[in-house]
């Protein structure tokens, strides 16, 4: 059952001049107001929801800043160094 609030959005598209002459049609406006209700159910971050893609990264940047984890590096630098690069090297384990 839709909300009175989305009911009444949902009336509002035979409002417009470019629909006004359409008949309404009761099963059809209650079916764009439980569109409307799930849309709403959908929780949103607020800050970003609508944001771009250079905001989200921006966003996470920050957030790694704050944490202190800018320099994190998913393999550590002695384990990188002593990784086998040729076939020699591999050979020679």
């Amino acid at each position: 059952m839709a909300t009175d609030e989305s009911l009444q959005k949902a009336i509002q598209v035979w409002c417009k001049p470019e629909t006004s002459h359409l008949n309404m049609i009761a099963v059809l406006t209650e079916a764009f107001a439980d569109i409307l209700d799930e849309i709403k159910s959908v929780p949103v971050d607020p800050l970003l929801g609508l944001a771009t893609t250079k905001e989200l990264l921006d966003e996470v940047y920050t957030r790694i800043e704050m944490d202190g984890m800018l320099e994190y590096r998913t393999v550590d630098s002695e384990s990188y160094n002593k990784t086998p690069t040729t076939k020699e090297d591999k050979n020679a384990k």
